[in-house]
């Protein structure tokens, strides 16, 4: 699955050492939001009730699996694909940040201790690596079937365009959401978006391999499943009034679009399996 011959160079042990630093906070940061909305109310850099808890759980439980990937694997295939997914969704929430630092609880440490140097540091780092290393020659990619290049191309295109309308217009473009998104959230919920559609560009563009398949695969099949998962979950222990109302119509369009990513993210999981068997 993951090519580990001389071809392909690993990373430097500096940005090697501050993934694993990533990995452990996202994947606490993960937990936390996902597992215990409650202790994550009072405990998270700004108040978040529970359904934007377990949605924000899934979008570090999804960029998570990237990061592990390259931390295991210490290549630059998949890393510099991985390192562009960090620096989009990154650069995605500093900016959102910046514009929302109101929206802050600046009296808990996570707050001005974690989050804010970390999504400041980040994309610095990421971009400073990506330039550096930007001659590096890695292991080349093969073109993927014109099938998957259509559908991936347009899973980016979508992916895009509704990633950067909720930068824009957050508040409209989640209207049909099962919960209330304010402008905040919906903001923050834009790199949710634009993180998965560059790796939905890089396979179409540049091609794939069976490490990089397996990294957007898991990407899209963990967003997919537990958006819907964490939906379903939130609603069963909210009082009645706040429910999903699973007769409306815009409750399953949202089901949809997070069911099709699944779907899109299984097969992709399955096509890196399958051409690890044919190049053994």
């Amino acid at each position: 699955m993951f090519d580990t011959s001389e071809k392909n160079p690993t990373i430097p042990s500096y940005l090697y050492w501050i993934t694993w630093v990533e990995c452990s906070v996202v994947f606490m940061a993960a937990v936390l939001l996902f597992f215990l909305p409650g202790v994550a109310q009072n405990l998270w850099a700004w108040e978040i009730p529970p359904y934007n808890s377990r949605f924000v759980g899934t979008i570090y439980f999804s960029a998570y699996i990237p990061l592990i990937i390259l931390w295991v694997t210490k290549r630059w295939s998949p890393g510099r694909l991985i390192l562009w997914m960090i620096f989009v969704f990154t650069a995605s929430v500093m900016l959102v940040m910046f514009i929302h630092w109101e929206s802050f609880a600046w009296s808990r440490m996570a707050t001005y201790l974690v989050f804010w140097p970390l999504y400041i540091f980040l994309p610095i780092n990421s971009a400073l690596h990506l330039y550096w290393y930007r001659n590096v020659e890695a292991p080349p990619a093969t073109q993927m079937p014109a099938s998957w290049r259509s559908l991936l191309f347009g899973m980016a295109l979508l992916l895009t365009a509704y990633g950067l309308g909720l930068l824009i217009a957050p508040e409209s473009l989640t209207r049909f959401w099962p919960w209330p998104v304010d402008a905040f959230h919906g903001q923050m919920y834009a790199s949710a978006f634009l993180t998965p559609a560059v790796g939905c560009w890089w396979l179409a563009y540049y091609g794939e391999t069976p490490a990089e398949d397996l990294v957007i695969g898991l990407n899209l099949l963990s967003a997919g499943f537990l958006t819907i998962t964490g939906i379903l979950l939130t609603s069963v222990a909210a009082p009645a009034e706040r429910q999903v109302d699973l007769l409306a119509p815009g409750v399953w369009a949202f089901i949809f679009m997070f069911a099709f990513s699944g779907v899109v993210g299984l097969a992709l999981t399955l096509r890196a399996r399958s051409k690890r068997l044919t190049l053994q």
